[in-house]
């Protein structure tokens, strides 16, 4: 019986080789940016599991190939967001299942070296039904991966970058994500311009200092509270505004801030819009993918609502 060897270096080369194939195509897929360090620093890492293959034992070799793999994620693809890196690192195991299975068989049915482990491939005709169960699971994984990437790809074309200035002063300036949200129809009932509901922790840190204090009074336990912000600070009437609109139960108010500036940042410059920032104090993405919803009126118009 001939005995089948093993040169570390070749397949420390392929399986290299390999990580980089699948971690630049899953840059591609997932829309996310690709730096060559990282990408270096990554496929180092995926060598891991192939030295312990050789120098180890199966307990950590078995422990590696689980942990190697989200330990490459996270080092290739800087994200913040959960989502996005259970989203790739989801793909990096369907990819490395769908092109480490095809060219494993493409390798032993070209009879490389004489075939796999010294002979040739072979399927048993009692285990036959693994090869259709383990295609059909990869494409059912994969499709659903695949439509979760689509929903991402379309959420993402309705996001645009917002820059919102409270004070005029530097750190009156808040930079944020904000998704267009056609079932938004508030508007300033003084003014008539569309409404951007803003989280309220984020544009807490902007606001002036008399806008804050008042942010910061009773005045969601007032029927009506128009009177007590004559009464906290008359100055403020010409900047907030107390905008109605209707709950699951009663109706109630949004508290409104005229800021002075909005500008929509995007890849051909930017343009600004004309909006009255209505506060919310739920968090309006679970996933952190914005923090603001636009009016309809905000890209229909071109910024000029």
């Amino acid at each position: 019986m001939s005995v089948a060897e093993t040169y570390l270096d070749l397949v420390i080369l392929i399986n290299g080789g390999m990580d980089t194939l699948v971690i630049l195509l899953l840059g591609r897929l997932i829309h996310l940016p690709v730096r060559t360090s990282r990408v270096l620093m990554a496929v180092l890492l995926g060598e891991i599991p192939i030295v312990l293959a050789c120098y180890s034992t199966p307990q950590w070799i078995i422990l590696s190939k689980w942990m190697i793999p989200i330990l490459m994620i996270k080092v290739a693809f800087r994200s913040q967001s959960l989502s996005v890196f259970l989203k790739a690192l989801v793909g990096f195991w369907l990819l490395s299942a769908g092109l480490g299975g095809f060219v494993y068989a493409l390798w032993g049915w070209a009879q490389f070296d004489g075939g796999l482990g010294g002979e040739h491939l072979s399927l048993v005709v009692k285990n036959f039904w693994i090869l259709p169960s383990g295609t059909l699971m990869w494409l059912c994984l994969q499709r659903l991966w695949q439509r979760w990437q689509e929903r991402k790809s379309g959420l993402q074309r309705n996001i645009y970058d917002l820059e919102i200035n409270f004070g005029g002063e530097e750190r009156g300036v808040v930079h944020i994500k904000a998704l267009l949200d056609t079932g938004n129809h508030l508007r300033d009932p003084i003014t008539g311009s569309p409404v951007i509901l803003l989280e309220e922790e984020v544009a807490a840190s902007a606001m002036p200092d008399n806008i804050r204090a008042f942010l910061t009074s009773p005045w969601k336990d007032y029927a009506d509270p128009w009177p007590l912000l004559w009464k906290f600070n008359p100055n403020l009437v010409k900047h907030l505004v107390f905008i109605p609109f209707q709950g699951i139960e009663t109706r109630s108010w949004l508290l409104g801030i005229r800021p002075e500036r909005v500008m929509c940042l995007g890849s051909n410059g930017s343009q600004q819009i004309h909006a009255t920032v209505a506060l919310v104090q739920q968090v309006l993405s679970s996933e952190g993918e914005y923090q603001a919803l636009l009016h309809p009126e905000h890209v229909q118009k071109g910024g000029d609502g």
